[in-house]
């Protein structure tokens, strides 16, 4: 009797969502996903499963590369991220085999985050104006978490989301299915794939370069898209060299 199995796209976003809403009930105070007193009450997900070079490698939190894909900042970053894996999921799940995929999904969102990091420890991007008064709240807030040691602002800013990597399962539909057209709701037009990916990378490119609002969240895009585009090359290199 054939059995139905749940895709990886689709286990994916069921996880996403109820992290989602039960993050919503269940709420505590917290600051750059460190707990603080006074500050303003987010999801519990956010705090103890968030991503920031602080609370990864200073702290020792290495989970927070793959849990922080799985956390999302408002209702519009998930609605926006699980119809983009809703679209785009399938075809690369079917394409790579689901086990596959699941790898090639986490890998995105890893690169994504160290990506993000590196281009903020470079100064490419600031989250907060670089001023010494910013320095001495973000050395408070590592104090109060424990951390005896200096840290700079960049170390701290926080990242969540799927967006890294979707856009690489974005990159990814585009490598195997480039002239496929594709219909936006907005703007309503209508464009090939492969046009669609260089947008996306040149959108993200420009909001880093620019220092323009969510740099740091773009710089996880590109990360992600970096690394599609990577594994991509990798494999149809290999399945053009086992075709002759």
């Amino acid at each position: 009797m054939y059995e139905r199995r749940l895709s990886v796209t689709n286990a994916l976003i069921i996880i996403n969502v109820v992290v989602f809403f039960v993050g919503i009930m269940v709420q505590r105070e917290a600051l750059l996903a460190i707990p603080y007193p006074g500050a303003p009450r987010t999801s519990i997900f956010e705090i103890a499963c968030s991503y920031s070079w602080f609370t990864c490698f200073l702290e020792g939190g290495l989970w927070r590369l793959i849990t922080y894909q799985f956390v999302h900042a408002n209702f519009g970053h998930i609605l926006f991220n699980m119809w983009a894996l809703y679209f785009f999921g399938p075809a690369v799940e079917n394409a790579m085999t689901p086990k596959r995929f699941l790898a090639f999904y986490l890998a995105c969102g890893v690169a994504g985050a160290l990506f993000s990091s590196l281009l903020a420890g470079l100064n490419l991007y600031t989250a907060l104006p670089d001023v010494p008064q910013n320095e001495l709240i973000c050395n408070q807030l590592a104090a109060f978490a424990g951390y005896t040691g200096q840290v700079q602002c960049w170390e701290m800013i926080p990242l969540v989301g799927a967006s890294a990597a979707i856009y690489g399962v974005m990159v990814a539909c585009a490598f195997m299915y480039p002239d496929v057209h594709i219909s936006l709701l907005f703007p309503p037009v209508t464009l090939r794939l492969r046009t669609f990916a260089i947008i996306i990378i040149a959108l993200a490119t420009g909001t880093i370069l620019f220092n323009l609002s969510n740099a740091g969240g773009e710089a996880g895009h590109l990360g992600g898209i970096i690394m599609g585009a990577i594994i991509m090359s990798i494999w149809k290199y290999r399945l053009l060299h086992n075709r002759y």
